[in-house]
């Protein structure tokens, strides 16, 4: 039976059940880890990889941009950049903020900065910049790309006619593991 004097111990192991209950309530949310990046990371490098752009855009440094995303940005970088993309060298650009390099091919903008989609589609029209989201209802407001969760598995799906205004032609590798 408690008595008065044990109430305060009481009321702490209440209070401290209470706080563990709620952390792992919220740890239960599945985390955008590494494991995550680095398929985001590859695909990203096979878009690069797997579709053409126009001749003027093949000369120079071939550059992917990311916004938004640090570990995305980390794992481009150590596995990625200096390889060949056709006969150019990929460069890694991170970016926090609008993107300035002139010429963009591959950006890629994470959830974290969906608001600001309207002004890199504004800023890149007219471009050939493919441009890689991840959430849903991305493509309907000027992505190329978009990321997709499926039963645990990172999918995507393509805008063809908004690759083809901006003269980018996926390749076969693409369309085949594109979802409808």
């Amino acid at each position: 039976m408690f008595s008065l004097h044990h109430m305060p111990i009481f009321r702490f192991v209440l209070f401290a059940g209470a706080l563990l209950f709620a952390m792992s309530s919220s740890a239960q949310s599945i985390p955008d880890d590494n494991t995550m990046a680095m398929i985001r990371a590859n695909y990203l490098y096979q878009f690069a990889s797997n579709s053409n752009w126009p001749s003027e855009w093949k000369k120079g440094t071939f550059n992917a941009a990311i916004v938004g995303n640090p570990e995305v940005f980390e794992i481009m970088v150590s596995k990625y950049a200096g390889k060949p993309i056709g006969s150019q060298a990929l460069n890694v650009i991170g970016a926090t903020e609008m993107v300035v390099t002139p010429q963009v091919h591959v950006l890629f903008i994470d959830r974290s900065k969906k608001a600001e989609l309207a002004k890199y589609v504004k800023e890149f029209k007219g471009k050939s910049t493919l441009i890689v989201t991840n959430w849903e209802g991305a493509l309907a407001q000027g992505g190329h790309i978009n990321f997709l969760s499926i039963d645990g598995s990172i999918r995507f799906e393509l805008n063809k006619t908004a690759m083809t205004e901006a003269v980018i032609t996926p390749g076969i590798k693409i369309l085949q593991w594109a979802i409808e």
